[in-house]
């Protein structure tokens, strides 16, 4: 008994031991973890800037209506997807469609009076021409009679004067002479007056009545059909169509209702066309710059890896783009860190499954070295003068306005394309947001 005792005495001091040693182990272990974890988390701290204020973006495209109407086909709803060219919406369109028959109908019209013009118009030239080559004949005639009376009259006048004949005689063919000439004259006048109803019969204006003129015709058919494209044209938008392939993110309005000129009837993006807009903190963004990888951690899809680079970096901090004014005039000022929007173009990852207005986590690699030209300038657009073809010898005598833009491109990339990403109204929210913080 006294043996067993002792045992159990000297066996206490050693199963203290034991369990002192096991939490020492313990606490090293726990704090090697802490250093590794704190290691790990110093050097991400170091080499990444993380942001968790970053939301899916797209264009949101709202679709509307250029002519004023009512409903007569609508039935989309939120979540459906659309074809380039699909029907957004169909407005009633009978009258128009019925006022577009009647202007084909005075189409037809006139090119059916320009026809019978032209038919009417040649049969007046055919005769007039018919007319006038037969007095042509008669000048001919006419001539010939006047030159034989001419011979008798001289031959008359020679006898009269050589006491060969009387003076009534001559006075006779004198007489014919002057009949036959006054003949040709006539004969040369009715030429003249046919070789104008020819030009006149010409235009339209016959010896039976007046014709419209066909050029007339021609420019009444191309005001007509100049019309009518008119008309075909506000029958064709009154039928709405969708400008992308995307899918509807709100609809405002119903069946049967009357919408006006450029009233919203919904809004749509492309899936395709997503990307990450980013608030970083003043502070960070020196050390940006674009093209450097980031890692995106989406809320929504904890499961599936995206990977992008930083493709915009603002040039405006948000509170800048604030629908309403921060006015200061107490004269107390406190001073909170502003946001810079970045823009992250998604690289890798389903960009269908992104829907605008997702929160994402993002880090921003800023070791990796940027890439200036990451994302090209857009060409300008050329000026009316621009579009006009210069001659062949101005591009060696002046440079054009592309090769005058071209240093500033490379520093103004990213200060012009971003002007529009500050003035998103999610930026604007965050602004306020971290102003009331």
């Amino acid at each position: 008994m006294a043996h067993a005792t002792s045992e159990s005495a000297e066996s206490k001091p050693l199963r203290s031991n034991n369990r002192r040693w096991l939490k020492l182990a313990a606490i090293v272990i726990a704090a090697v973890v802490v250093l590794v974890w704190l290691a790990f988390w110093l050097y991400h701290r170091m080499t990444h800037v993380s942001e968790n204020d970053a939301r899916v973006a797209s264009h949101e495209i709202t679709v509307s209506s250029r002519l004023p109407g009512r409903v007569t086909g609508f039935d989309l709803i939120e979540g459906d997807r659309l074809a380039e060219g699909d029907t957004v919406a169909q407005l009633y369109s009978r009258p128009d469609q019925l006022e577009l028959e009647r202007m084909q109908a005075q189409v037809e019209h006139i090119k059916t009076q320009l026809s019978l013009a032209n038919q009417q118009i040649s049969g007046g030239v055919d005769s007039a021409q018919a007319m006038l080559a037969a007095d042509r004949a008669a000048v001919q005639a006419a001539k010939a009679r006047m030159g034989k009376a001419h011979d008798n009259y001289v031959r008359a006048q020679n006898l009269y004067e050589a006491k060969g004949g009387t003076e009534k005689q001559r006075d006779i063919y004198r007489f014919d002479y002057q009949s036959a000439k006054a003949e040709y004259q006539r004969a040369q006048s009715q030429v003249q007056q046919d070789e104008v109803a020819v030009t006149n019969a010409r235009t339209g204006l016959l010896s039976a009545g007046q014709i419209t003129n066909p050029d007339v015709l021609k420019s009444q058919l191309k005001i007509a059909r100049a019309r009518l494209a008119h008309q075909q044209n506000m029958i064709d938008d009154l039928r709405v169509a969708s400008p992308i392939h995307g899918v509807v993110d709100r609809t405002f309005i119903e069946q049967a209702e009357y919408i006006s000129a450029g009233q919203p009837i919904l809004m749509m993006h492309d899936p395709n066309d997503v990307w990450i807009e980013a608030n970083i903190k003043e502070t960070e963004v020196a050390d940006l710059a674009v093209g450097q990888p980031v890692d995106v951690h989406v809320d929504a899809r904890p499961d599936t890896t995206y990977k992008g680079h930083v493709q915009v970096i603002g040039g405006a901090a948000t509170n800048q783009f604030a629908l309403l004014p921060d006015p200061n005039p107490s004269g107390n000022f406190t001073k909170i860190t502003q946001r810079i929007p970045v823009r992250i173009a998604i690289d890798q990852g389903p960009k269908p499954k992104l829907s605008p207005g997702m929160m994402v986590e993002v880090d921003i690699n800023i070791t990796a070295p940027g890439k200036p030209n990451a994302r090209q300038q857009q060409t300008p657009i050329k000026t009316r003068d621009e579009q006009v073809a210069p001659p062949a010898d101005a591009g060696a005598s002046s440079p054009s306005r592309e090769d005058r833009l071209g240093q500033t491109h490379t520093s103004d990339d990213a200060a012009d394309d971003t002007s529009a990403l500050a003035q998103s109204p999610a930026a604007t929210l965050v602004a306020r947001t971290d102003t009331r913080h």
